[in-house]
């Protein structure tokens, strides 16, 4: 019986520390990117590199000097800000579960809009992160024990909410795919803190390993002893949903890998902790030039008397020496400045190939990111309005995909199905607000634009005016477009107001009846 429970020990440890054969060749990436988002004093440690004969002291300096403009997290941030500060429409004619899980989407009850934002955040970040929708609801485990919560009375008294999270790639340890694409299963790592008790708690980090399947789900606990350690089962209970409730976020809808996906940030990040060596660099010619090096003729020293010493400990606490007999001085030296105008210039190159990488070319288009933006010609501005529109418009997409995923999952969990378009963003990020866009349908009316023109712009009006219109009012407005706009001939141009039928107006000075369609008909001939 020992030997049992010894076999299935080492076979659960094996699948615990089983990885997939991507996991590995990738992992540094991905923390690289996080590194470089994250930033802190520890990135420099890192990151910072020490350059040809640079002794442990001088790097060592350098290094606690070092800064950087995260221009890493600058890109990722300026995309979202562009991306949400659009109105992203969410039907009101969603079930009751998706609007409520919309309210409260995470445990901590973060809404949704700000769920979508970090979503954005973390696939932008890695490329690729992974939304697990979860229930507080508990199901039967395989030997039939009671649940906890399983009524959709329970449901609509807040006992079961459902609600998700994000699991990074770090965390997404192996999983496996059937024919068609769909997941078979996953294990996500997580941690936990034994800190439950106040007083009692030992405050240790737990490793858990949780496995999801199509139909239910399992926990293992890795419970340490000194150096022995034992897998704690707890499971496998039901979910019954018939599909893993866990979907990769891609950062954009580009990539058909079922592991990774290709990051905002996969070129930015590097060409940013370029930017910040070179800043290093150019701070330690900086500290040359501030504090000159002294040079002094060898024949004026010898070793082991005072004054050795004492010119030793001169300027940076270090001296060359040259040989004097030819009538050198003593003096001081310094690192050309041309080296530090050479830097700098790199360093403007390295910035503004960071902002054309993602197509935010726009954001810095001077030397510098103090100069501010130059004055384009509105061409090249226009060019640089298209490419920004295209990068929004493809993460825009991926975004919508999520949410419309996520408003599947919600449902299911409900016993609910729903439409694969709850959710929409914008495909179009253009400057033009509500005011602007009242302007337009002035001048179109001022132009006597065409009909067709003048209808088209008014349903563009329409979504900007109510962007969370429910779908059959927003069709009973689209069909009253078709007989808009009115005839001239049917205003009245004293009250500006179409005329009822049958009223007067005048023709060349006579005044003339109009009559409806019915009232001729009703008339005698």
């Amino acid at each position: 019986m020992k030997s049992s429970e010894e076999a299935n020990q080492r076979m659960l440890k094996k699948f615990l520390e089983r990885r997939h054969p991507e996991y590995t060749e990738t992992l540094p990436h991905w923390e690289f990117l996080e590194d470089c988002y994250e930033g802190g004093r520890e990135w420099f440690d890192k990151n910072i590199f020490r350059y040809i004969k640079e002794g442990d002291k001088e790097y060592k300096d350098r290094v606690e000097r070092a800064y950087r403009f995260n221009h890493t997290r600058e890109v990722v941030d300026l995309v979202d800000k562009y991306i949400f500060k659009m109105e992203i429409k969410r039907s009101e004619d969603s079930p009751e579960s998706v609007k409520k899980f919309w309210k409260e989407a995470t445990l901590n009850k973060m809404s949704i809009q700000d769920y979508a934002k970090r979503v954005s955040n973390r696939a932008s970040t890695y490329g690729r992160v992974w939304v697990v929708v979860d229930s507080t609801r508990t199901g039967e485990t395989e030997e039939g024990e009671t649940p906890k919560v399983v009524s959709k009375a329970d449901e609509k008294d807040g006992i079961a909410r459902t609600y998700s999270y994000i699991v990074t790639p770090e965390h997404a340890l192996d999983m496996s795919y059937d024919d068609e694409g769909e997941l078979n299963w996953i294990l996500i790592h997580e941690q936990v803190r034994d800190d439950e008790d106040p007083i009692t708690s030992s405050g240790k980090m737990i490793d858990r390993y949780r496995l999801w399947e199509r139909d239910t789900w399992t926990l293992f606990t890795a419970n340490k002893n000194g150096q022995k350690v034992t897998i704690e089962v707890d499971g496998p209970y039901t979910h019954d949903l018939g599909f893993v409730p866990v979907f990769a976020a891609n950062n954009t809808i580009c990539s058909d890998e079922q592991y990774t996906s290709p990051s905002l940030i996969d070129d930015v990040a590097y060409l940013d902790r370029a930017v910040a060596n070179y800043l290093s660099n150019l701070d330690a010619i900086i500290q040359d030039q501030t504090f000159s090096q002294l040079v002094i003729p060898a024949q004026g020293l010898v070793p082991g008397e005072t004054g050795y010493d004492k010119l030793i400990e001169m300027g940076t606490k270090r001296a060359f020496t040259f040989d004097g007999e030819g009538g050198g001085k003593p003096e001081y030296i310094s690192p050309d400045v041309k080296q530090a105008e050479v830097i700098l210039a790199v360093i403007s190159k390295i910035v503004n190939e960071i902002y054309h990488t993602v197509g935010l070319a726009g954001e810095r288009t001077k030397e510098d990111n103090s100069q501010g933006i130059d004055n384009s010609s509105g061409v090249a501005k226009a060019y640089d309005f298209e490419r920004v529109n295209s990068l929004l418009a493809a993460k825009a997409d991926s975004l919508e995909d999520i949410e419309n995923k996520l408003c599947k999952f919600v449902a299911a969990w409900s016993g609910e199905t729903v439409s694969d378009d709850l959710v929409s963003y914008p495909d179009n990020f253009d400057v033009r607000g509500l005011h602007d866009e009242f302007g337009i349908a002035n001048q179109l009316s001022l132009i006597a634009a065409p009909e067709s023109v003048r209808r088209q712009q008014m349903e563009s009006l329409i979504d900007k005016l109510f962007p969370q219109l429910k779908a059959d009012l927003r069709k009973k407005m689209i069909a009253e477009l078709k007989t808009w706009p009115p005839k001239p001939e049917a205003i009245d141009p004293a009250t500006g107001k179409p005329k009822p039928e049958g009223s007067a107006t005048t023709v060349g000075g006579v005044m003339k009846q109009e009559t409806s369609k019915a009232q001729a008909k009703k008339s005698p001939k």
